[in-house]
């Protein structure tokens, strides 16, 4: 293989870790054709001593609000190529979200993953806003904001699947090294209580165009 292929897929690869997000995206969705039509995963570009890492995002949910949080998590993880985890400080009710995996996947998952929280709390400060003003009720906000994190999760991860179909070669390349997922098999999760709430139907479909759109916006050329 000429190995100017090589070296261009590791610059399209750092450029995923640009501040621009729509560069980054698109720089990583040709990453990920080349390593598709060349047969490459991310094991080929892994340095000889190099270690899968953990990256601390200090993005929290607690025990009463945001649980959509570690759909979100979960669904990013998958698709990156890392795995997740919560850690819980001693006597405290704040999860917060780490991921692991190799250098550049985990630096690209945490991007993601910090950006889809951003747009969704943004996003929830509107709704937030415009009930309050309707004199609505602690727990038909909370049940309105886990319905929409919800549906923008489910929406992402179904986003995601479709350009898996249209890009089935990427099989090989999307896969969570067997080195990353171990980390996981024997951890037990910090402890939470999911919310008791009723799905709020119309804004669990508004999160969930708007997952799609973060995808189809964000991932694809």
């Amino acid at each position: 293989m000429d190995s100017s292929i090589r070296e261009r897929i590791k610059k399209l690869l750092a450029l995923g870790t640009s501040p621009n997000q729509h560069e980054a995206n698109c720089a990583i969705l040709k990453a990920k054709q080349l390593m598709a039509e060349y047969k490459l995963t991310d094991r080929d570009f892994i340095k000889k001593d190099e270690k899968p890492i953990k990256i601390d995002t200090n993005i929290y949910y607690t025990t009463r609000k945001e649980h959509w949080m570690t759909g979100l998590a979960d669904v990013t993880a998958e698709n990156n190529c890392c795995v997740f985890y919560m850690v819980t400080p001693h006597g405290s009710q704040r999860h917060y979200i780490v991921f692991y995996g190799y250098e550049e996947d985990v630096i690209i998952c945490n991007s993601t993953f910090t950006y889809a929280v951003d747009c969704i709390r943004s996003q929830l400060k509107q709704i937030v806003k415009a009930m309050k003003k309707e004199d609505k009720t602690i727990q038909d906000i909370r049940s309105a904001s886990e319905s929409y994190g919800k549906g923008f999760y489910q929406g992402l991860d179904d986003a995601y699947k479709i350009q898996d179909e249209e890009n089935q070669e990427w099989g090989l390349v999307m896969v969570v090294p067997p080195e990353v997922s171990e980390l996981i098999q024997d951890m037990k999760h910090a402890p939470h209580k999911e919310g008791a709430y009723k799905d709020d139907q119309s804004l669990y479909a508004q999160g969930y165009e708007e997952g799609k759109i973060f995808t189809a916006q964000n991932r694809l050329e």
